[in-house]
Order: structure tokens, then sequence, then C-alpha cells
């Protein structure tokens, strides 16, 4: 009772004003609510874009310094790289239940629960990370014993997964801001402040890893040491929006004070199938990648490059899917289910054409493609065939990419995961049946556009259905 009380005061407040620390949140902004769909998307897509591209770009700024000081140094940092997409993989648990629940009640008009609910998320964030944190600092040593990796790789690379799992809390934090500010239908400021965590983090390497005057050299430890305090940096960032009371950064400081049992469990529930996928992913590209390695060093090089290649359609279907969340969680909390269904198939659309164009370019042009980033005769004479059946899978993966994003705006994180999480699983099989079979590298690349290819058609037919639309939360 006494909890319930609390969270009604703290609900009560943000709505009524001041005390609580709640800005006046822009409810919907009109041109989710109302008007050109394709504005709303663009405008949403284009800073999204951006900031992922940044965030993917956090980890090479480590792995370009770190390769100056040799090959065991940088396997060390390229090694923690799973361990650490099990870290992103975990924001989710909280992020997307602050995008579903803060775009609701935003399109809703109620902006005390909108805050409420961001800084519950926020809270327990912290109490997350937290627990990864000791989790990660007993458990790395064990990780690269399993991998069996050599004294030189695994001394530096325990200590730089412990650093980074030490900044958790943290990375939770500045994850959980920007979805909240992209659920308010911000994301211009978002990408100020990934862009601030880069470019402190690029600052701070070469300064911690290679040492200055007074300052020693601390090798790897330094590069983990500048992302801790780049995601400090960035956490400081949306504390100074908090401070000025940013429109479009809902956070009830009242909220900050008490624990909201229900709403965490709700958030829990919204994150988990998240979190799930994204874990997944990490392990079965883990085990794809040590079953390309046992073909020689030059198709290992080739899954790592197709990678990169076809990350120039995932992270434009990425900032629209992120779009595409924000609107569809805004208008069904505005209850216009039938505009939230109309932008996530127009956002479908766009980004389907998009994907065409993409996989098309992989299968007329892979030579070209793969010759940006190797000019190895043996690299390239195995990845041209690898990229042009992998171009098959681009307009799927967009589709699902895009879909998924919108049942995250609806709440309903459950059928990407019942989609995604038996198609990765069922990828182990396929992989030991066509290794045994002698298909090598082309063995890998059939399974993984196949199960794509699957996974997009079964997104469209579950999201046609509709019944996301009715999800409550």
């Amino acid at each position: 009772m006494q909890r319930q009380r609390s969270t009604a005061v703290v609900v009560e407040t943000a709505a009524a004003g001041e005390d609580s620390g709640v800005p006046a949140v822009a409810t919907g902004g009109g041109d989710l609510l109302h008007g050109s769909i394709d504005r709303a998307l663009l405008r949403l897509a284009g800073p999204a874009i951006l900031a992922k591209a940044l965030h993917a770009g956090l980890g090479l700024v480590d792995v370009f310094w770190v390769g100056r000081l040799g090959a065991a140094p940088t396997a060390a940092v390229t090694t923690s790289f799973f361990a650490s997409w099990v870290l992103l993989s975990a924001t989710d648990l909280t992020a997307l239940g602050i995008l579903a629940h803060v775009a609701r009640n935003i399109g809703a008009g109620d902006r005390g629960r909108a805050a409420h609910a961001a800084s519950q998320g926020i809270l327990l964030g912290v109490g997350l990370g937290g627990v990864l944190a000791l989790v990660a600092w007993l458990v790395a040593p064990v990780l690269f014993a399993v991998l069996h990796t050599t004294p030189e790789v695994a001394g530096p690379g325990v200590t730089y997964l412990r650093i980074i799992y030490l900044a958790a809390p943290f990375t939770f934090t500045y994850t959980n801001c920007e979805f909240a500010m992209r659920a308010a239908g911000n994301t211009r400021t978002p990408l100020l402040v990934t862009g601030g965590i880069v470019l402190f983090n690029a600052l701070l390497d070469p300064l911690l890893i290679f040492g200055w005057g007074p300052i020693p050299a601390y090798g790897v430890a330094g590069a983990a040491w500048a992302t801790f305090l780049a995601q400090v940096f960035g956490v400081l960032g949306f504390a100074l929006l908090v401070v000025r009371r940013h429109p479009h950064l809902p956070i009830a400081r009242a909220s900050l004070r008490v624990f909201d049992r229900r709403l965490a469990a709700s958030l829990l529930r919204i994150g988990a199938p998240g979190m799930a996928v994204g874990t997944l992913f990490s392990g079965i590209y883990l085990f794809m990648s040590g079953i390309a390695a046992r073909f020689g060093t030059a198709p290992l090089a080739v899954m790592g490059l197709a990678n990169r290649v076809e990350s120039v359609t995932y992270l434009v279907c990425h900032g629209f899917g992120a779009a595409t969340a924000t609107l569809v969680g805004q208008n069904l909390g505005a209850q216009q289910p039938a505009r939230a269904a109309r932008g996530a198939w127009r956002s479908t659309f766009w980004m389907l054409l998009y994907g065409v164009a993409t996989g098309g370019a992989m299968m007329l042009f892979p030579r070209a493609m793969l010759s940006i980033f190797s000019t190895d005769p043996a690299v390239l004479e195995a990845g041209v065939p690898y990229l042009r059946v992998l171009g098959v899978a681009m307009p799927f993966m967009a589709i699902e990419i895009v879909l998924e994003n919108a049942f995250s705006g609806a709440g309903d994180n459950v059928p990407p995961m019942v989609i995604s999480v038996p198609m990765n699983l069922v990828r182990v099989p396929l992989l030991v049946w066509t290794t045994s079979l002698g298909a090598g590298l082309m063995g890998i690349v059939w399974v993984v556009t196949l199960t794509a290819v699957a996974r997009g058609l079964l997104a469209a037919a579950w999201f046609r259905r509709g019944n996301w639309a009715h999800r409550t939360l």
C-alpha cells in the first residue's frame, strides 16, 4: 500500500509541475501524430542513423590505437568485443521498456507518467549495471580460459573486459536517457551526446594508452579507461540536460527516490525478449566465426569484411526502425492504431527498397565493395561469391529490422524473440551439416541468407496480424 501510494504521489506531482522536476515534455510533436508520415520518419531517422554509426565507431577507436601496440594487445581487445555486445544487449532490459512506456504516455499527453517510467528505468538500469559489473569481474578470466587464448592475449584481455563492464551502470544510464529522448521524438540531442562520447574517447585513447608527460602508459587498460571515462562524460551530458529541464528528457526527480516494483516488472517484461535476441545473436556469430576459422585466415577475414559491407544496410534500417518505434508508440498512446500501422508499413516499404538497392549492389559489384577494405587476392576470391549470396538477404533483413522496432514501439517484443531465437538456433545444426558436406564458407553464407529471408517473411506475416496494436503495458 505504501509503495502504491508513493508511486501515485510521484505521478501526481509530475503532472502538477515543479516539485518533481519534470520539464514540460512536448506531447508527441505534430508531425508524429498528424501530417506527413514520411516527413516524420525522415526527421527522426537521420540523426538516429548517425548515432548508430557513432556507437559502432566507439569500439573501433580502441582497436585503431591499440593496434599500434602489436598483435597480442589487438587480439585482447577484439576478443572482448563479443562479450561487450552482451552488455549492449543487456541494456535492452530497461531501454526497450522505457521506449514503449514513454512513447505511449507522451502520445496520450501524460507527461507525468512518461517521466515516472523513464526515471524508474534509469534507476533499475543502474542496479542491473552494478550486478553485471560484479559478475564480469569474476567471469572474465574464465571466459578467456574457455577461448584458449595465449597468456599474452588473456592478461590484457581480462583487464580490458573488467574495466568495460565496470562502466556498466553508466552504459545503462546513457542508453536509457537516449531511448527516453528518442521516445519523446528527439533524436538530434542524443546524437550530439553520442558524438561527444566518441570524440572524448578518441582524445583520451592515445593519452592513456601511450602516456604523456606525468601520465604513464597504461596500454590496453588505458583504452578501457578511456571508454569508461567517455561514458561517464555522456552521463554527465544527459545529467546537464536534466538540470536544465530539457523538454524532451522526461525525468521525475521524485521518482528516482522510490522503487515502483510493478513498473519495474513491466519494463523488464518488455525488454527481456530483446536482450535474449541480442545475446543469442552474439553467441551464434561467435560460433560462425569459429567455423570460418577452420577454413583458414581468408574465409575468416571475408566474414568480418562482409559484416562491414552489410552494415551499410544495417545502420540505415536501424535508424528508420528507431523512428518507426517512436511513431508507433506515440500514435498508440494517442489512440491512433491505424496511423501507427501506416507508419510501420511505410517505413518498411522505404527500407525494403533500400535493401533491394544495397543487396543489388552487393550482387553486381562485390569485388569493388570488398576492395574498399582489402586488396588481398585470396580474400577477394573467397569474398566475391560470398557477398553475392549475402546480397539476397538485404531486403529481408531490412523488413525484419524495421518491424522488430515497430513491435518494440508497441511494447510487444515477444514476436521478434519467437521469430529470431529459433531461426538463430537452427543455424547451429545447419552449419554443422553444411560443414560435414564440405560446403565451406559458402555453406555459412547460404545458412545466414536463408534464415534471414525466413525471419523477414515471418516478421511481416506476424505484424500484419495486428495483435501488437492492442498490447497493454
